[in-house]
């Protein structure tokens, strides 16, 4: 196996990962940074912006849709649309952000400061704090309404496995998109469409049977009630959500890694 193989085995990229973590750690922080200069709230917006989408949210589903759950009302609804909003939101970002994360950043390709295959995991991590903010307010409300429980000690691993699962994604649009750029438009239509087929303001058993496989193969649906029965039940992940989030997370990550490693062959001809 050649060097450049070995060094972009997935196991690999976490050692690599590691090895640059000071490195990755600046440099994520200067591409928050730079995301949010030239605004006159600045970080400001990483609370505004999930708080304007959940009042969006609930005002359409709420009012609009006059949605009710028997087991969440009032309050406890407004919890349970943004525990599944906060997860959606760290994934929308980080696919909207990281599809050109590599096009923008070509002048990597030969840099030993920061390997370009790190580049992709610093979009990821960077578009992942609105959703850290998120989930640091959702933890104070749960506690505040007595919902919070010591099963949200299981959060980081959630977090991981989420972070997993957008590397391997966007390792993969970003390597399409240094060929194709309409990917990024695609993208952003999807997300669009992912957000309402997902069970962020209404619960599976809803569904009509005859569209239950959308839901069935939404790797959101799996991500969305592993978080939700975490934080909002209080209990461990049931084995049919977390065992499917786990799967997909580490399927994701493996199909990335793998696809980058062929894509990085002809990396250098996009230069």
């Amino acid at each position: 196996m050649s060097d450049r193989r070995q060094s972009f085995a997935p196991a690999a990229l976490l050692r690599l990962s590691w090895r640059y973590r000071k490195v990755l750690v600046a440099v994520t922080r200067v591409e928050l940074e730079k995301r949010y200069s030239g605004s006159v709230l600045g970080m400001l917006w990483l609370l505004l912006h999930p708080l304007l989408l959940l009042a969006i949210y609930l005002f359409v589903y709420s009012v609009v849709f006059r949605m009710q759950l028997p087991q969440y009302k009032g309050f406890d609804y407004a919890l349970f649309v943004f525990c599944g909003l906060i997860p959606f939101i760290g994934l929308s970002e980080a696919l909207s952000a990281g599809t050109l994360c590599i096009k923008q950043n070509m002048h990597l390709v030969k840099n030993v400061m920061l390997p370009i295959e790190l580049v992709p995991v610093r979009s990821v991590l960077a578009s992942l704090a609105t959703q850290m903010v998120s989930l640091a307010l959702l933890l104070a409300l749960l506690a505040a309404s007595g919902h919070l429980a010591w099963k949200a000690l299981l959060l980081p691993v959630l977090v991981a496995l989420q972070v997993l699962m957008l590397v391997g994604i966007v390792l993969v649009l970003a390597s399409l998109a240094v060929a194709l750029t309409d990917v990024s438009y695609f993208v952003n239509l999807f997300l669009m469409l992912l957000m309402f087929v997902s069970p962020i303001g209404y619960t599976r058993e809803m569904i009509p049977e005859p569209f239950m496989m959308l839901v069935d193969l939404n790797p959101v649906t799996y991500m969305v009630e592993a978080y939700r029965q975490v934080l909002l039940a209080g209990q461990s992940p049931s084995p049919i959500p977390m065992g499917g989030f786990v799967l997909i997370a580490f399927a994701s990550y493996w199909a990335g890694t793998a696809f980058f490693e062929r894509f990085k062959a002809v990396l250098a001809d996009h230069e």
